[in-house]
């Protein structure tokens, strides 16, 4: 990017580069068109190039824009404490969902991001670095303990993280027919405390329910 977007404020580069995001997430790099890019933007192709020197160049300008988004607005709320795995993919779940709500954009071209390994090529490493503090976040400092002695441990975490996306989807699907109330994502969250007291009594030990 130029000096000159540089000096735009947070949310017109914002808006400029999610909306950039969103094109290059649906159509790929080489059938992208930087007419729609403008159109949806609201700016002329003459300002997209006053901007960036090119194509080439937004696109990398929205990959290292998507992934600092991506890591300090919600990687950085991960803050780990022990708890048990239950408890733990709960927080971690309301975390991510919310974040991804308010950022799709974002959301939908980083995991786009994985996928280009052409011209991402140079994000790979910090990709898979992306991967492997997902992984850390979900098991680090899990209380194993907390679980029934009777049942395979791993095939426990397999059914509750299959629960969980389960009611992701189903509210997704929810957010898709009724559209999204941002102040009640916390409500919908909240509705799955039932849930999570029936998985504790199935995967917990009595004592730890």
């Amino acid at each position: 990017m130029k000096k000159p977007f540089k000096k735009l404020d947070d949310a017109q580069q914002y808006h400029i580069l999610t909306t950039a995001m969103a094109e290059f997430s649906k159509h790929g790099y080489k059938q992208a068109s930087t007419n729609r890019i403008v159109k949806s933007a609201g700016i002329s192709k003459g300002m997209l190039y006053y901007y960036f020197d090119s194509k080439q160049s937004l696109y990398l300008s929205a990959a290292k824009y998507a992934y600092d988004h991506f890591t300090t607005h919600l990687l950085d709320q991960v803050r780990l404490e022990e708890e048990g795995f239950i408890e733990r993919l709960a927080r971690l779940s309301r975390i991510k969902h919310k974040y991804f709500i308010q950022h799709p954009e974002v959301s939908q071209f980083v995991t786009h991001m994985f996928y280009d390994t052409e011209m991402l090529g140079d994000y790979q490493q910090s990709l898979q670095a992306l991967r492997e503090s997902n992984l850390a976040a979900m098991y680090e400092k899990v209380d194993m303990d907390l679980f029934r002695p009777d049942i395979d441990r791993e095939t426990m975490m397999k059914m509750i993280r299959w629960t969980f996306d389960g009611y992701i989807r189903e509210m997704e699907q929810h957010f898709e027919a009724e559209g999204i109330d941002f102040g009640q994502i916390d409500v919908y969250f909240d509705r799955f405390e039932g849930y999570l007291r029936t998985m504790r009594k199935l995967y917990y030990k009595e004592a730890a329910q």
